[in-house]
């Protein structure tokens, strides 16, 4: 009685799936395993199935009972939605179901899909070099937390730096400082500084903190990019 009620409790369709299974699994039958495959994609059952099926298709094929296309048709369908499971990518599913309109996993292709449909697209990670591109040396910069609304030319003359430029100054000798107090930056020696960052050797000159923030220093990039303009 209580094997009974177990199964009962169990939701329909975990039960119907549980039945489909043991009747293909106790028939070894290659239409109701393929069957299966095809109409259960979520089943936990359906990595033994596969096998299965795999074994009967190799096992008729070498007895003759069955056309090679048909065994070679399976194993390029299971190949096929490997690769598409690999990929989980609506393109990829799209591209089995337009294969194989009737195939064995149009099931869990469509399923996939429906899932795909439902997840939140991915935002891209902020570009700010995109948003600096042809920015001049008295452009106001459109980003940036420190540099938004100022030019080059502003912030070699009045902004402070956000930390020590060198490793152990006092605070003395850059809180609450301009640029200006420590370099006579033109914008011509400026210009030759900015070349620095376009070199195909930059990326570690690139990576290293700057006092004024990694908005200035790409804005120097693409400032340099444009011809110093």
């Amino acid at each position: 009685m209580g094997a009974v009620l177990a199964v009962l409790a169990l939701p329909l369709q975990a039960q119907t799936d549980d039945a489909a299974w043991q009747a293909a699994l106790i028939s070894q039958d290659i239409g109701q395993l393929q069957g299966f495959v095809k109409d259960h994609p979520q089943s936990p059952h359906m990595a033994e199935a596969e096998a299965l099926l795999a074994k009967a298709l190799t096992t008729a094929r070498g007895m003759g009972l069955m056309p090679v296309q048909a065994v070679e048709g399976y194993v390029a369908q299971k190949e096929l939605i490997a690769a598409t499971q690999g990929a989980k990518t609506a393109a990829a599913y799209q591209a089995y179901l337009t294969a194989y309109p009737q195939g064995l996993f149009v099931g869990l292709a469509q399923t996939e899909l429906a899932l795909l449909a439902l997840a939140p697209a991915e935002v891209a990670p902020p570009n700010p070099a995109a948003d600096l591109m042809g920015l001049t040396f008295t452009t106001p910069f459109p980003v940036g937390e420190h540099v938004k609304g100022r030019s080059i030319a502003e912030l070699i003359a009045s902004a402070t730096p956000q930390f020590s430029p060198i490793e152990g100054l006092p605070d003395a000798a850059w809180r609450d400082k301009t640029c200006a107090n420590c370099h006579a930056w033109n914008e011509a020696s400026l210009c030759d500084q900015a070349q620095t960052y376009t070199k195909p050797n930059a990326a570690e000159a690139l990576a290293k903190p700057h006092p004024l923030g990694e908005t200035f220093k790409l804005g120097l990039q693409q400032w340099a990019l444009g011809g110093c303009k």
